[in-house]
């Protein structure tokens, strides 16, 4: 397994440029076919925010969360990690194919396809934080603190997350064309089960540690806890311990299954 490890992290750092020029194309390629082209990367990020805050400062009043923080960041700052969770879950799925002339003719490293989607869906994540710190500024009046730090050990928890699932779904995808379907449906199931639009205190009993099995309530809580609560990640050992564990878990699940049916990528692809 060490070796293994060893010789990915070897692989990673001689194809770096590759892997770089790739991630920068597969972000061009979102945008740069439509007519307005690379700005809808900040249009849309905008226009999402920007009605989020209206719907919920103006329109749908709904007061302070138990915390006692305004409802409307509270919401938009676990939204913002949730979209990029879903929406790299599901454009996972389709990796290995849109990339399968890297599997046939070249000795690219077919274990970073997944990893190319990760990376080009986190620039538009950053762009959406960007634009939410702001507005936390401006509107909200929340200021920066070195609570706002650990964001990178949020991004680093959520980029081991998804590296496992979208090893997953690529792989599996390949030889059930259902799997994106099936992963729209899971994700809209996890989006009312995760604790983003209602609060995590509304849950009592063992239904509290059916939430903390579930990897992305810590990560879209961690949020919470970074932008408006002020509050450590460490501070919380039994969160900690369940999100590592399941996430672990589901990273060498996904590693292994990927592994597991690379070899026949190329003939099915």
């Amino acid at each position: 397994m060490f070796k293994k490890k060893s010789l990915f992290i070897e692989s990673l750092f001689m194809q770096r440029y590759i892997l770089k020029t790739l991630i920068i194309r597969d972000f061009k390629s979102r945008y740069l076919s439509s007519y307005i082209g690379l700005p809808w990367a900040f249009i849309h990020p905008a226009v999402y925010v920007f009605v989020i805050w209206f719907a919920f400062t103006f329109g749908l009043r709904t007061g302070n969360t138990p915390s006692g923080a305004p409802f409307a960041p509270w919401l938009l700052v676990a939204m913002i990690p949730w979209l990029f969770i879903s929406q790299t879950m599901v454009v996972s799925c389709m990796a290995l194919p849109e990339y399968a002339y890297l599997i046939k003719k070249t000795k690219f490293n077919v274990s970073f396809i997944p990893i190319i989607k990760i990376l080009s869906g986190m620039v538009v994540h950053a762009i959406m934080i960007l634009m939410i710190l702001i507005m936390l500024v401006l509107n909200f009046n929340i200021y920066p603190n070195i609570y706002w730090f650990q964001i990178f050990y949020y991004l680093f928890a959520t980029f081991i997350l998804l590296a496992g699932i979208s090893w997953f779904v690529a792989a599996v995808n390949v030889f059930i064309k259902d799997m994106a379907h099936i992963v729209n449906i899971i994700t809209t199931i996890l989006f009312w089960a995760t604790p983003i639009i209602w609060p995590f205190s509304k849950l009592h009993g063992n239904y509290r540690y059916i939430a903390l099995l579930n990897p992305f309530f810590y990560i879209t809580e961690g949020y919470r806890y970074t932008f408006i609560e002020k509050v450590w990640f460490f501070e919380f050992a039994e969160m900690n311990f369940y999100f590592w564990s399941v996430t672990l878990f589901v990273f060498i699940i996904g590693w292994l299954t990927f592994r597991r049916l690379k070899p026949d990528f190329g003939d099915v692809l």
